[in-house]
């Protein structure tokens, strides 16, 4: 029997908002070992630059509790080095991917927002309850996007899904 956390992402994975992103080439799921789930998430398009970077998101709690996430490393099954991750030319794309507490510094993350005022200073960024895992991943695929991205020196095997998310049965998750 799955954990009502688990039920709620497994269903949020399935819903048509989901699945519309994923047709779209915004985000796929790659694996899903609750409490964590591993996500594909499209950077833009700039030539000789990685296509996207993996996101691992820890869901315990979801939807109640936002998750808390960081770019991940398949290839090593750890975190992204911090030499990996997005390059931009000014500070909101590198702030929101540096390495700090292994999460997301943004108002999206649990972990970060506890140690800020960003519920005042950011309520729109900030997950509640009513937010599903669509909230997040378009908010990481905007900071992909967005014109201050220029690339990241990313090796290629830093997007292989790691040995414990090979076996997932993903019919079940999307």
């Amino acid at each position: 029997m799955l954990r009502p956390d688990e039920q709620a992402l497994r269903r949020d994975v399935q819903s048509l908002s989901f699945r519309v992103g994923a047709r779209r080439g915004k985000w796929e799921l790659r694996g899903l070992r609750f409490p964590h789930a591993l996500f594909f998430v499209a950077a833009a398009p700039l030539i000789g630059q990685p296509m996207g970077f993996l996101l691992r998101s820890d869901c315990a709690g979801y939807p109640g509790v936002a998750p808390t996430s960081q770019l991940w490393d398949g290839g090593r099954d750890a975190p992204l080095a911090v030499g990996h991750r997005p390059q931009a030319r000014q500070g909101g794309v590198i702030e929101a991917f540096k390495d700090w507490q292994n999460c997301l510094y943004h108002p999206i993350d649990r972990i970060a927002r506890e140690h800020n005022n960003w519920h005042r200073q950011f309520p729109a960024q900030v997950w509640t309850a009513d937010k599903d895992i669509t909230f997040l991943l378009e908010t990481v695929y905007g900071l992909l996007r967005c014109s201050e991205y220029v690339g990241a020196p990313l090796p290629p095997e830093a997007l292989g899904v790691p040995p414990s998310f090979v076996d997932v049965d993903l019919e079940r998750a999307s």
